[in-house]
Formats: structure tokens, C-alpha cells, sequence
């Protein structure tokens, strides 16, 4: 499945990117004295930038609310 890895390596490069305007909006609200914002942009950011390192490794089967969540995938075991 060429495609599913292709969209996931852009949503992973994605979300780094925009973890870099999160790092631009902490210094700037550094420099404004903005310390409230500044710790959620941080945190904003590293929030991305771990999800962008570490979900991509898994693979997730929704099935109504509860998802099933594993590392690789054998579709000839999952319903149709």
C-alpha cells in the first residue's frame, strides 16, 4: 500500500513542520513577556513533534469507539 505510506510520511513531515511555527510563536511570546502562552506553545510543540516520531510506527483498526492499535498488520485476519 504505496499510498498509505506515502500520506503517512507527509502527515509525519507535516506535523514537524508545523511544530516549527509553534517553536517561532514560544520565542516570540518570550520576547512579549507572554510566559502563559509561550508554555502552551511549547507545549503545542512538543506535543507534535513526539507524535510525529512515535504514532507513525502504528497501525490503528477502528471498530466503533474502540480502536485496535498494533505495529504491523495481517489484513487477510480482519473483517471485511
Amino acid at each position: 500500500m504505496v499510498i498509505g505510506r506515502t500520506f503517512i510520511k507527509l502527515l509525519r513531515w507535516g506535523l514537524r513542520f508545523h511544530s516549527v511555527f509553534h517553536v517561532l510563536e514560544f520565542v516570540s511570546a518570550l520576547i512579549e513577556t507572554a510566559y502563559v502562552t509561550a508554555g502552551l506553545a511549547f507545549f503545542a510543540g512538543a506535543i507534535e513533534v513526539l507524535a510525529s516520531f512515535l504514532l507513525p510506527h502504528e497501525h490503528v483498526h477502528f471498530k466503533g469507539l474502540i480502536p485496535t492499535v498494533h505495529e504491523e498488520c495481517d489484513d487477510s485476519d480482519q473483517d471485511p
